[in-house]
């Protein structure tokens, strides 16, 4: 039986196109575009001041993100923003600054 379905899969993998890495050239055609970020934090006092200060530190001063749920136990909590960016680069500069704040656990 096992021996049928390993012939299936070998039998279809012709038709599967594999993923691959964007060029720079086709990351950079995708923008403008507008990101959704989602944080996920610990809970602690001032942590949404931080996440903004990212914000800004990028020459984003018209958005603040604004928080979300809460987890049951009140540990965490999320946090939301939609950004229109001009850039993959500058999409990526700011998910890794997220990153590294203290109390961040999840980046979407």
């Amino acid at each position: 039986m096992s021996g049928s379905f390993f012939t299936f899969v070998r039998e279809r993998a012709s038709f599967v196109q594999v993923m691959r890495h964007l060029t720079k050239e086709e990351r950079e055609s995708l923008f403008p575009t507008t990101c959704h970020f989602k944080v996920i934090a610990v809970s602690l006092e001032g942590i949404h001041l931080l996440l903004n200060k990212v914000l800004e530190s990028n020459g984003i001063i018209d958005c603040k993100f604004q928080p979300g749920a809460q987890s049951k136990g009140g540990k965490y909590i999320s946090y939301e923003i939609a950004l229109e960016l001009e850039t993959h680069e500058l999409m990526i500069r700011l998910d890794s600054d997220l990153r590294q704040i203290d109390g961040v656990k999840m980046v979407l």
